[in-house]
């Protein structure tokens, strides 16, 4: 199956489109055609619409082949142009697996152009491939037919989707692990310092312990001496009489007496005031002492000198 020639048209564009189409260059030939027909909008460039389907279904771009071949056939007078269109659509449809679309063309192009051979050979062909397909293969053909493939443009857009999608799920799937092990790390981090903190609360409670610990075996060793001291204390010898023992007795009571009669050390501090009265008051009692001393010697006519001793 191959497209009919492209038509010729006396345009430069449409010109230097021909000679990049004949080169293979087919992306820059649908752009000649392309500013050749928007540079004469309103002239009938027939030649230049059809040769761009022809670019388009090189490219296989056949969805965008198909609708500008139809605006060729609706559009343009020309029978010879219409009837490669349709040839040329007979030839996507075959290529897709519609057999009975493809049928139909062909047929339309041979009503506009009865010797056109190729068309005659493909129609042919086409009814034969329908005439042996078996009932699976025509509802599988019927199904594809239905679910049209898509254009290798838009199956290239579609994986380019695919890989982006792809991309981006990678992206998150690493951006979430990322996250994960950051979390991770903060309850490492929050273990290890809530490990620190009990182990310092327990070298704090291990050293209250301790220092506890010896202050109680501080006390009991000063108790133990309290002990010690009240047993080192002398005990009377055995075979002591009963007469010693009241000896020590009244002793102790006689000293104990003497001490509860002693005048605080306190008490004996005098002003000198207190001094001369205490003084006076002992030379009056003297001067008594010797009155009475006088009166009884000169009763008996002795006369007694005193000696004073103070």
């Amino acid at each position: 199956m191959t497209t009919t020639a492209f038509a010729q048209s006396e345009t430069a564009l449409a010109r230097e489109g021909n000679a990049l189409y004949e080169k293979g260059q087919h992306v820059d030939a649908e752009l000649k055609y392309k500013k050749s027909l928007r540079a004469n909008e309103d002239s009938d460039l027939e030649a230049s619409v059809y040769n761009l389907g022809n670019t388009l279904f090189q490219q296989k771009r056949y969805d965008e082949a198909v609708e500008q071949y139809n605006t060729v056939v609706s559009t343009i007078k020309n029978k010879e142009t219409r009837a490669d269109a349709f040839h040329n659509l007979g030839n996507i449809y075959m290529m897709q697996q519609n057999l009975e679309e493809a049928i139909e063309m062909f047929k339309s192009s041979l009503r506009l152009d009865p010797n056109d051979d190729e068309s005659r050979y493909n129609l042919a062909y086409a009814k034969e491939m329908l005439k042996n397909e078996s009932k699976e293969e025509k509802e599988e053909r019927k199904k594809d037919c239905d679910n049209p493939k898509e254009s290798d443009e838009d199956q290239e857009k579609k994986e380019d989707q695919e890989k982006k999608e792809d991309q981006e799920k990678k992206d998150q799937e690493k951006k979430d692990e990322e996250q994960k092990d950051e979390e991770k790390k903060d309850e490492e981090k929050k273990d290890e310092e809530q490990k620190d903190q009990e182990q310092k609360d327990q070298e704090q409670k291990d050293q209250e312990d301790q220092e506890k610990k010896e202050e109680e075996k501080k006390d009991s060793e000063e108790g133990e001496d309290g002990e010690n001291e009240e047993q080192e204390q002398p005990k009377p010898e055995e075979g002591e009489n009963e007469e010693e023992k009241q000896d020590s007795i009244q002793q102790a009571q006689d000293q104990q007496a003497a001490d509860s009669l002693a005048v605080p050390p306190q008490q004996m501090q005098l002003s000198r005031a207190e001094i001369l009265r205490m003084l006076d008051a002992m030379k009056n009692e003297e001067m008594k002492v010797q009155e009475k001393l006088r009166g009884s010697q000169s009763k008996k006519g002795n006369t007694i000198k005193s000696d004073k001793d103070w």
